[in-house]
């Protein structure tokens, strides 16, 4: 902890609001930063903030114990979040990170006496092509072996700045392993804007004639908005995401919203474990995503996008900072566009941490200071959505192909991959292949084809679209990975046939019962009394009567649940029941039912918590 006189607190305080405005919406924002600068928001900074930001204090306690990069109890000075997903795990996360803990005399999720360091696991930080990973202070280190897990220690006990650490902890690499159409030769920056521009007919000097009324050169701009939303129907162009949703309906239907405040929103909360192509995104081709949300913001008539950044990416905050201002010094953004009328800016926003925020009005609360708690699907956001304006909401990818379409055409695009699933897709590697990385190919690839080229055709199998997608065993293999045969977000975690599935099946299962936002019954209740019926089968004291209970729960939970984390929650387990059977049977002890309930086995976190090993602390089992 920090410790601050009144003036000095004030002062950070006071940094932050000038940094991200005085706004409810700049609420989270605000946070984060005073997080980043004392460790923690103490009860101090929520009162203060609360009269600056005109928010009531308990809302923004609410934020507080929403996000988990938020903390109102003092961390260390060095605050170290271990990746832990399953392909992690797979490479020796948990070894690594107990000796990372004994090297630095701290217990995982605990903060330190001297408040030196705190050691806590996360979910995946979007870097499983190249972990195991951590996050310390909020800087992504890859690769962690023995030797860096040492280090790191070594430089934490010495209290070494992380400007002084040796710059290749930090390197992330991008690991593009295959490109195709879109990405081996990136539109030129203002390619697609012009393309967009003209398409009234006029060439880009006209906008600069002294033409009256106003309404003329406004007339025009419609026209060319009208002609580029055409491009995106003949394109066929679905969204990246998970629901593939046509994007030209989405625009059609902001466009010709009655109210004039309309917004862009691009969803960069990449939080499905395994996916990390918006990461790579957003280092390499950043200026086709911005021109494809100012292309949107064309064609819709919005005058400001926002992406929503994950807060694992805010490494990348300089970097994108730098082409919105690149692009603003060329007429790319901003006012009067390319000499148009078209006025368009984009900021960006910082998650800080929760995987319910990758569903878009879940998104959306966040964006505007709220707790990422999803609302019913009525109304859409396209009829209300930020600050209850029409809104469009794309991920990363589709703003990134529809700059594209714009420069080269729809009937470009559409002749690309299935009639279905048009262009291409990038698919996101990891785990027991040759060659993780990001891959694009045409839609409709088949999934043998894809682990060819990663060196993977010895998988047992394929987790596709992270735990909310699919799990495929070998006789999945041709098929075609495309919305009309087996969709998904690109996330594909390959397990070899060494692997036990059984721990991923764990591991997925904890990660969602850990992220349900706890708003409906049947997703906070289910995804515990899931979890709870995996570590019953992990003790090897699982029966029929067990998986007859989780059949039940996962169909109560899809047909019941408020959001789609509850309704896919338990999709991993239907499909490991289908297609790997004998993972859960090898677990059985007896075919009769057996009680989940063990006391000498609940007792082991008061065991861990106290260090207690010896014989006395441990139950006489029953005979």
């Amino acid at each position: 902890m920090i410790q601050l006189a009144g003036t000095a607190l004030v002062g950070i305080l006071e940094e932050a609001l000038d940094r991200h405005g005085k706004s409810p919406q700049a609420a989270l924002q605000v946070l984060m930063s005073v997080q980043r600068a004392l460790h923690h928001v103490p009860d101090e900074a929520v009162e203060y903030l609360s009269s600056r930001l005109s928010l009531p204090p308990v809302r923004l306690r609410g934020l507080v114990s929403f996000y988990s990069f938020l903390s109102r109890t003092p961390q260390g000075e060095y605050v170290v979040h271990l990746s832990d997903n399953i392909t992690d795990q797979m490479r020796g996360s948990r070894k690594l990170g107990d000796a990372l803990c004994e090297r630095l005399g701290v217990r995982l999720g605990e903060t330190r006496s001297d408040l030196r360091t705190s050691v806590h696991r996360t979910s995946c930080i979007g870097m499983a092509d190249q972990g195991p990973a951590a996050l310390v202070n909020y800087r992504p280190v890859t690769r962690l072996d023995d030797q860096r897990v040492g280090l790191i220690a070594d430089l934490i006990n010495a209290r070494v700045r992380l400007e002084e650490w040796p710059p290749e902890f930090f390197r992330v690499e991008s690991n593009i392993r295959r490109s195709d159409v879109i990405f081996r030769k990136p539109i030129e920056p203002g390619a697609a804007l012009r393309a967009s521009l003209d398409r009234g007919g006029k060439n880009l000097e006209a906008w600069e004639e002294d033409l009256a009324p106003t309404d003329a050169r406004r007339h025009q701009l419609e026209r060319g908005g009208a002609e580029t939303l055409k491009e995106i129907y003949r394109a066929e162009l679905r969204g990246r995401g998970g629901a593939g949703f046509h994007a030209g309906i989405k625009w059609q239907s902001v466009r010709e919203a009655a109210r004039d405040d309309r917004y862009v929103l691009c969803n960069a909360d990449e939080g499905e474990p395994g996916a990390f192509k918006d990461r790579v995104l957003l280092t390499d081709f950043a200026d086709m995503v911005f021109e494809g949300m100012t292309v949107c913001g064309h064609v819709v008539g919005a005058r400001k996008g926002i992406v929503y950044v994950r807060q694992e990416y805010a490494y990348l905050h300089d970097h994108l900072q730098g082409v919105l201002e690149r692009r603003r010094a060329r007429g790319l953004l901003g006012t009067n566009i390319l000499g148009s009328p078209l006025d368009f800016d984009i900021e960006l926003h910082f998650g800080a941490g929760a995987y319910i925020c990758g569903m878009e009005t879940a998104m959306i609360k966040s964006i505007e200071g709220r707790r990422g708690i999803p609302r019913r699907r009525w109304p859409l956001p396209v009829h209300q959505g930020y600050l209850k304006a029409p809104t469009v909401v794309n991920n990363v990818e589709t703003f990134a192909c529809a700059a594209a379409i714009s420069a080269r055409g729809g009937a470009w695009f559409a002749g690309i991959g299935t009639p279905q699933s048009t262009g291409t897709r990038l698919f996101c590697l990891s785990g027991d292949c040759e060659r993780p990385g990001t891959y694009e190919y045409p839609m409709g690839v088949t999934i043998r084809e894809i682990l060819r080229d990663c060196g993977a055709l010895d998988a047992q199998g394929i987790q596709v679209g992270g735990p909310s997608g699919a799990l495929i065993n070998r006789g999945d293999f041709d098929r075609a990975v495309c919305f009309e045969d087996l969709p998904g977000v690109g996330a594909m975690m390959v397990f070899g046939p060494k692997r036990d599935l059984f721990d991923a099946i764990t591991n997925f299962a904890l990660f969602f019962q850990h992220e349900s936002c706890g708003l409906c019954t049947p997703c906070r209740v289910g995804t515990t009394l899931l979890a709870n019926y995996v570590k019953k089968f992990e003790r090897g004291v699982g029966s029929p009567v067990d998986i007859a209970e989780v059949k039940h729960i996962s169909s109560l939970m899809k047909n019941m649940a408020h959001c789609g984390l509850g309704q896919s929650a338990s999709n991993h387990l239907m499909d490991s029941l289908q297609k790997f059977p004998h993972i859960w049977e090898s677990r059985m002890k007896t075919q009769e039912f057996v009680p989940a309930f063990d006391l000498d086995w609940a007792l082991e976190e008061a065991r861990s918590l106290t260090g207690r090993t010896d014989p006395a602390a441990h139950l006489p089992a029953r005979p």
